[in-house]
Protein backbone atom coordinates (compact mmCIF):
# COMPACT_ATOMS: atom_id res chain seq x y z
CA UNK A 1 0.00 0.00 0.00
CA UNK A 2 2.13 2.13 0.81
CA UNK A 3 4.80 1.52 -2.28
CA UNK A 4 1.58 2.29 -4.39
CA UNK A 5 1.21 5.54 -1.92
CA UNK A 6 4.96 6.15 -3.15
CA UNK A 7 4.57 6.22 -6.72
CA UNK A 8 2.29 8.68 -7.49
CA UNK A 9 4.07 11.29 -6.27
CA UNK A 10 6.63 13.02 -8.05
CA UNK A 11 10.46 12.48 -6.69
CA UNK A 12 10.24 16.58 -6.74
CA UNK A 13 6.92 16.47 -4.62
CA UNK A 14 8.63 14.19 -2.03
CA UNK A 15 11.87 16.34 -1.65
CA UNK A 16 10.69 19.17 -1.36
CA UNK A 17 7.76 17.43 1.51
CA UNK A 18 11.21 16.68 3.23
CA UNK A 19 12.78 20.11 3.07
CA UNK A 20 9.53 21.89 4.22
CA UNK A 21 9.51 19.37 6.99
CA UNK A 22 13.03 19.59 8.08
CA UNK A 23 12.26 23.57 7.90
CA UNK A 24 9.95 23.04 9.94
CA UNK A 25 11.59 21.57 12.78
CA UNK A 26 14.64 23.90 12.65
CA UNK A 27 11.98 26.64 13.24
CA UNK A 28 10.31 25.24 15.92
CA UNK A 29 13.86 24.37 17.81
CA UNK A 30 15.04 28.20 16.64
CA UNK A 31 11.61 29.20 18.19
CA UNK A 32 12.13 27.29 21.95
CA UNK A 33 15.48 28.67 22.16
CA UNK A 34 14.57 32.08 21.67
CA UNK A 35 11.48 31.64 24.12
CA UNK A 36 13.99 30.58 26.85
CA UNK A 37 16.67 33.72 25.97
CA UNK A 38 13.89 35.53 25.94
CA UNK A 39 12.41 35.01 29.49
CA UNK A 40 16.21 35.30 30.50
CA UNK A 41 16.10 39.02 29.71
CA UNK A 42 13.08 39.72 30.67
CA UNK A 43 14.00 38.18 34.58
CA UNK A 44 17.38 40.43 33.88
CA UNK A 45 15.07 43.75 33.69
CA UNK A 46 12.93 42.84 36.39
CA UNK A 47 15.62 42.41 38.53
CA UNK A 48 17.28 45.21 36.95
CA UNK A 49 14.34 47.41 37.50
CA UNK A 50 13.60 46.07 41.32
CA UNK A 51 17.33 47.25 42.59
CA UNK A 52 16.94 50.61 40.61
CA UNK A 53 13.81 51.00 42.59
CA UNK A 54 15.00 50.37 45.91
CA UNK A 55 18.04 52.56 45.24
CA UNK A 56 16.48 55.62 44.06
CA UNK A 57 13.74 55.87 47.29
CA UNK A 58 15.31 56.91 50.17
CA UNK A 59 11.97 57.78 52.30
CA UNK A 60 8.80 55.34 52.53
CA UNK A 61 6.23 55.60 49.34
CA UNK A 62 3.19 56.79 51.82
CA UNK A 63 4.61 59.61 52.90
CA UNK A 64 4.05 62.98 50.80
CA UNK A 65 6.77 64.96 49.46
CA UNK A 66 6.40 68.60 49.32
CA UNK A 67 7.83 71.14 46.99
CA UNK A 68 10.46 73.49 48.95
CA UNK A 69 8.77 76.56 49.82
CA UNK A 70 4.74 75.56 49.69
CA UNK A 71 2.91 76.21 52.75
CA UNK A 72 3.10 72.30 52.94
CA UNK A 73 6.82 72.60 53.53
CA UNK A 74 5.95 75.22 56.27
CA UNK A 75 3.82 72.89 57.79
CA UNK A 76 6.57 69.87 57.83
CA UNK A 77 9.21 71.90 59.13
CA UNK A 78 7.09 73.10 61.94
CA UNK A 79 6.99 69.60 63.70
CA UNK A 80 9.35 66.89 61.89
CA UNK A 81 7.45 64.16 63.63
CA UNK A 82 5.09 65.07 60.91
CA UNK A 83 6.97 63.90 58.29
CA UNK A 84 7.11 60.07 60.13
CA UNK A 85 3.08 60.61 59.13
CA UNK A 86 1.16 58.67 56.80
CA UNK A 87 0.52 60.29 53.94
CA UNK A 88 -3.19 60.26 54.94
CA UNK A 89 -2.75 61.30 58.31
CA UNK A 90 -0.43 64.58 57.28
CA UNK A 91 -2.88 65.80 54.74
CA UNK A 92 -5.36 64.99 57.79
CA UNK A 93 -3.21 67.58 59.91
CA UNK A 94 -2.18 69.44 57.13
CA UNK A 95 -5.96 70.76 56.66
CA UNK A 96 -6.44 71.49 60.66
CA UNK A 97 -3.61 73.88 60.74
CA UNK A 98 -4.57 75.92 57.69
CA UNK A 99 -7.33 76.32 59.84
CA UNK A 100 -5.73 77.67 62.96
CA UNK A 101 -3.63 79.38 60.82
CA UNK A 102 -6.67 80.99 58.61
CA UNK A 103 -5.18 80.05 55.37
CA UNK A 104 -8.85 78.19 54.27
CA UNK A 105 -11.32 79.74 51.85
CA UNK A 106 -13.71 81.59 53.85
CA UNK A 107 -17.84 79.90 52.91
Amino acid sequence: MLALAYQEFPDSVIVLAYIATTLLLISTIQIIFMNGRIAAISKQLQQAARSGRSKDSDTPPDVAEPEPGTPFDEFLNEDPERRALAKKEQFKEYRKWRAEKGLNWKH
